[in-house]
């Protein structure tokens, strides 16, 4: 990176909005209102029982901190319900899915050092820890993958480079097993949302990171789980935030995810920050 690009860096700040469509319908993204405040990002779009949610990082501008909340469409609009997990610590990337005919939640928690499991007492509104899956490690934006009876947490550590892990997740017993990886050269292989399956294929979202935060997503096709010890897969395509068509002409996108009937990115609106840098760093000193 020039020193140009790393000046324009240090100086270059934003905000995080959420963008959602119907999923196949023309027009642009539009983007769903935040509290005063406050800016959402990580979304994770969920239909339950007909009713459509979106459980977002909820960034809290005054304590410099990220909580977990959530939208509720209502007349196909999303309206925010306000913070459903706050802790001492910065917290976003809300994974729900289900099993055994509840509701669970992984939101990362890398700050605190580890990969922590929620259950909804009473969904959406109530989460209560249920224990953590990993402790002492940090890992980002753990993602979680049912194929059959099987469940499978993919996450991202960049302690000591870019590494994928692939955990067997057991929910009867609620413990990890750390079956594969996949080790990048550069920065382009943290999750960007829930993997999905497209003309039979299985996708992977993953975020471009090699020159700024949240530069781009990478579509990812898996070829293997587990081959051998080594998670495999390779580019198919990549979504650049001008291409979306989402209001404000936002420069930067990082995840994606869609429930089958909306269709839901978070993007980045940049802007002139002279204290971006030292903003960056002194939260950086507080995780």
């Amino acid at each position: 990176m020039s020193i140009a690009d790393k000046l324009k860096k240090a100086i270059t700040g934003g905000e995080w909005f959420v963008a959602y469509k119907v999923l196949g319908k023309d027009g642009e993204f539009v983007l769903a209102k935040a509290p005063s405040n406050q800016w959402c990002a990580d979304p994770f779009v969920y239909e339950a029982d007909g009713e459509h949610y979106i459980f977002v990082e909820q960034y809290v501008n005054e304590k410099e901190k990220g909580c977990i909340g959530y939208f509720h469409f209502e007349n196909g609009i999303p309206v925010n319900k306000g913070i459903l997990i706050e802790n001492s610590y910065h917290m976003s990337y809300p994974d729900v899915f289900e099993y055994d005919g509840r509701f669970y939640m992984i939101p990362e928690s890398s700050a605190n050092s580890t990969v922590d499991l929620y259950i909804a007492d009473h969904f959406p509104e109530k989460w209560n820890k249920v224990k953590s899956l990993i402790s002492g490690s940090k890992y980002v934006d753990s993602t979680v993958y049912q194929e059959g009876d099987q469940y499978y947490l993919i996450t991202y550590t960049m302690v000591g480079g870019y590494e994928v892990h692939v955990f067997a997740l057991d929910m009867k017993e609620q413990i990890v097993d750390l079956i594969s990886k996949k080790r990048y050269d550069k920065n382009v292989a943290r999750p960007g949302g829930r993997l999905f399956v497209e003309d039979g294929k299985l996708m992977r979202p993953a975020q471009d990171c090699s020159k700024k935060y949240g530069e781009a997503l990478i579509i990812y096709q898996v070829d293997d789980l587990n081959q051998n010890g080594e998670f495999v897969e390779h580019e198919v395509r990549r979504i650049e935030a001008g291409t979306l068509r989402a209001e404000n002409n936002p420069e930067r996108v990082h995840q994606l995810t869609n429930d089958g009937i909306y269709e839901v990115f978070d993007v980045y609106k940049e802007k002139l920050d002279l204290l971006h840098a030292p903003r960056i760093y002194l939260r950086s000193r507080r995780k």
